[in-house]
């Protein structure tokens, strides 16, 4: 099914800026396929309302793109959600350590990037989350299928540790609370 014609896509938000990249990424017919009754999500203040659309919503992404394509796009929203302040404040905390341990219990003092990160040795950081803190789907009644949605998360702590570092970093996302998991968990591979 598809959006009819006047079918408004949100142009800001977390929903807005998902539907921007999703259409940059791939075109608007997806788009609409993706965004289907997103007026329930847009109408409605109920936070597992919205959980349930946004679940829907991936679901359909990856059947319209596959799995990897949709992990990208997500990443892509995460590295956005890195706002500037949590970046700032990141980088001067690198700025002010002289190694890497150090930076790594700046960042866990200040309460950035989940308060747990651990360096594991000097090229793997673990880390995660006791709690999803994404307002969008935290409030999730049903499991998601596939942990594609957390690939944002994935982004949000590249973003971080990339402006950060100043060299690329490639994390892996090892379980996710809306999938069912206790706790979120990430390894960041500099």
């Amino acid at each position: 099914m598809t959006l009819n014609e006047k079918t408004i896509i949100p142009k800001t938000g977390r929903i807005g800026r998902l539907a921007k990249i999703i259409e940059n990424d791939t075109n608007r017919g997806v788009l609409f396929k993706v965004m289907h009754d997103v007026e329930r999500y847009t109408s409605t203040s109920n936070y597992k309302q919205k959980a349930a659309w946004v679940r829907g919503a991936i679901e359909r992404l990856e059947q319209e793109v596959g799995v990897e394509k949709s992990r990208t796009i997500l990443e892509q929203c995460g590295r956005k959600c890195c706002g500037v302040t949590s970046r700032k404040r990141a980088k001067e905390s690198m700025n002010e350590s002289s190694t890497l341990k150090e930076f790594i219990e700046k960042l866990n003092d200040k309460g950035i990037g989940g308060s747990r990160l651990k360096l594991e040795d000097e090229n793997k950081i673990t880390g995660g989350y006791n709690v999803c803190y994404c307002g969008q789907v935290k409030h999730t009644q049903e499991p998601f299928l596939s942990d594609t949605y957390c690939h944002c998360s994935v982004g949000w702590y590249k973003q971080l540790f990339e402006s950060s570092l100043n060299k690329s970093v490639n994390v892996k996302l090892v379980q996710s609370i809306i999938c069912g998991s206790e706790t979120c968990e990430f390894i960041i591979h500099l």
